[in-house]
This record gives C-alpha cells, structure tokens and sequence, in this order.
C-alpha cells in the first residue's frame, strides 16, 4: 500500500508499506540489500505481532524527495508514518542501515516507540572496526562477508533479467545517498540521549560489521543488551530467521514486565543514620522514573544543601516527621506530605524527631539513582564522607551545593 505524508524541512513524501498481522505493533526497517531482504521475515514475525515494514524511498524504484538524504531524514519520516498510522507502544527493528535509522528514530524520543531492536547495524564510527566499504564489493565479496554460510546465498548475475540488475542498481545508488560510508562520527556520542529499552542482535559470523562492533554499539546506549547469534552473519533474518524472530519476541516480553518489589526486597544502596533503598531504578520505567525509599534515624541531619539540573525529585512522607530546608525556609512535613523539587531550587531534609522518618523519594527522569549506588560504593570502600567527597559524587549527575546557604 502507498501512504503520503508531509515531513518538517522535507516536504510531501509518498511511501510504501507493507501492514500485515495483529497484535502489538513492530516497525520492521531493511538494510541496504532491500526490502526484499525482510519480506520473509516479516511474515514470520506476523504471526506474533503486527507487522509494518515500509521501503525506504529511492528503494526498488519508489520516489524519493530530494531532501530526503539521510538516516535521521528517514527517522523523522517514520516518526511521522506512527503518527499518522496512531500506533503506540512499537517495537523498531532495524537491520544493517534500518538499524541506523532505528537508533536515530529512539534519538527522536516518540513516545510511540517503546523499545528498539538493532540487528547487526551500521552508523557508528568504532577505531580499529570498520564497516566495510560495500561500494567497492563485489556481489561475490558480499555473499562472503555477509553470510556464515556465503555458498548457500551466493547471487550468479548472469542468471538475473535486466529489470532485476536495474533495480539492483538503483538501490546501490539510494543507498549510497543515505550512508556513503555507513558511518556518523557524531551518533555513537548522541546515543547516550537513547533513553530505550534496546536490544543489539549480531551474526557471531558477520564481516560488514564484526561483533566487537556490536559490543560497541551496545555499549553506547545505556541499559542496551547485546546477544550474539551462531552461525549467523550480517543478516539473521534471511539466514537464521528462527533465532532472530525468538530473541524479538523474548525482548518484546521482557520490556512489557511488570516489576514487584516487595517490602523486604529492592537494592539497598548503603545502611546507617540514613537508609537507601531503590525500589526502580528506570528499568521498567523506561528511565522516565527513579523511585526509592529512604528511612532517617532520629535526630539525623541530611546533606548540605543541593540543586539537580536535569531532574525532578519528589518526597512523600510515608512515616514520622522530615523537616525540609528550602533555602532559608524549613517545613516540617508529617506522614501524608509530599515535597516536590523542581531542578534548581536548593533543598535538603532531616529528621528532628525521635521516631525513624521513612521517604519515598522519585527522580523523574531517573538520572539520580546512579548517585545513590556510588555513594554506597564508596562507603563500601571505607573513603571518607567528607562534603568534598560526597560534591564530586554529586557533579557526575547535574547536582551541585548550594553553597549560599551553606551554614
């Protein structure tokens, strides 16, 4: 089917999709080999979920705006196809340059998208791992590269019709305007921005792209998985497509998990006067929630006061008595009271009472979480809690003393 759409900076673009199963809602991106590369597999996959899978314009012949030239160009159009198509909660899974796109798709932030899976994919510039330059292979050269068992897959020209070299042709040369090279020297900094749920499936037998690629890759996105495939080169879903299809849908099921923590369970992060015990730390949240539970000792001070840059923080008293210092302002909030700290406004807490205070602490996004685990780690290691100490933790997350009201 075709679907037109308007794109900012780009224009009317008209697009081809295939839409095919029910369920949940997969956004299924082809590489550079084309979307026939994928039509198999998409029908696998449409047995468990809905399937849609466009072409990216200039492939098999379709028309591509001139100012359509680029992975992100790509990112934003298919932002706009979920919109236009109102799916939520889509699943992007992109191979080798469709990964590329998926990735900037997650830098776009739609909260359409709730998770990507990357498949062996190019775009990020990783020293002493080239992508390999496919515009110098011959078809003979990527069969080897791209498959664990090249012999099975191998394309004899001389047995293709004129059209089929044609539009061969023309996908060579639309993939040559979207990725020349395969890489952007700025995306493996910017997808530290990600903030998905991502899985990084890789060919254990892949040469485009060879798995410490991959492992970079993985290692560039926080919180991403990465899974090796054997016996699987640069594209699993036409060698390996039963292991490929397993690893989606067991990661589809893992991100709609619903966490329980129970009372005596969590993470905690460091015990004493003050008790930290991280009830989600953005896992399930998707890194849009941090919550945790603090519990103070009577007559126990907190820390000097602070400000956060990038995220919110929220107290909800659920026992005893917290006094709050906003500034030169002191509240004391009993059982039922919550405090919300919006970034830059200076605050600590303490406990005055004679009975333990215990807190439900929220930091939105969950940035602040990781503080918390460093600051056990280094009690744990015997370092001192000296407040120069405790600010250097706190630099590495937006947070500063405000020292105006320093006492």
């Amino acid at each position: 089917m075709t679907t037109h759409l308007t794109v900012d900076g780009i224009g009317a673009v008209e697009l081809t999709i295939t839409d095919q199963g029910r369920g949940r809602a997969v956004l299924l991106l082809h590489g550079g080999a084309g979307p026939q590369s994928v039509n198999g597999f998409a029908g696998l996959l449409a047995e468990s979920a809905r399937v849609i899978a466009p072409v990216h314009p200039g492939f098999d012949a379709t028309p591509r705006p001139e100012a359509l030239t680029s992975p992100r160009d790509l990112a934003a159009l298919y932002v706009a196809l979920l919109d236009t198509l109102d799916l939520t909660d889509v699943t992007v899974v992109g191979n080798s340059i469709g990964g590329w796109i998926a990735a900037e798709i997650a830098l776009l932030r739609s909260p359409r998208v709730s998770g990507m899976v990357l498949v062996d994919a190019v775009g990020i510039d990783v020293a002493d791992h080239p992508v390999a330059d496919f515009f110098s292979l011959t078809l003979d050269d990527v069969a080897r590269l791209s498959y664990h068992d090249p012999d099975r897959f191998r394309i004899d020209p001389s047995a293709m019709t004129g059209a089929q070299r044609q539009v061969m042709a023309g996908n060579r040369a639309t993939l040559a305007v979207y990725g020349a090279t395969m890489t952007d020297t700025s995306l493996r900094g910017r997808l530290a921005d990600a903030g998905l749920p991502t899985l990084v499936v890789w060919g254990e037998s892949d040469r485009i792209v060879d798995p410490d690629y991959g492992r970079a890759f993985a290692a560039a996105i926080p919180g991403a998985r990465f899974e090796l495939l054997p016996g699987t080169g640069h594209v699993p879903q036409i060698e390996t497509p039963g292991r490929l299809l397993a690893a989606i849908l067991a990661f589809a099921a893992d991100i709609c998990r619903v966490s329980v923590v129970g009372p005596d369970e969590g993470e905690v992060t460091f015990t004493g006067p003050i008790r930290m015990r991280i009830l989600e730390d953005g896992t399930t949240t998707r890194h849009r929630l941090g919550l945790g539970e603090i519990t103070i000792a009577p007559h126990t001070e907190g820390p000097p006061q602070h400000r956060h840059a990038q995220h919110d923080e929220g107290f909800y008293v659920v026992s005893g008595t917290a006094r709050f210092t906003v500034g030169k302002e002191s509240h004391d909030a009993g059982a039922g009271t919550l405090v919300m700290v919006p970034p830059g406004a200076p605050h600590t807490f303490a406990n005055p009472g004679d009975e333990p205070a215990v807190l439900l602490n929220t930091f939105t996004p969950d940035l602040y979480v990781q503080y918390f685990r460093d600051l056990g780690d280094m009690i744990a290691s015997g370092r001192p809690m000296t407040d120069e100490a405790v600010t250097e933790v706190m630099s590495r997350y937006a947070t500063t003393p405000a020292t105006e009201y320093t006492p």
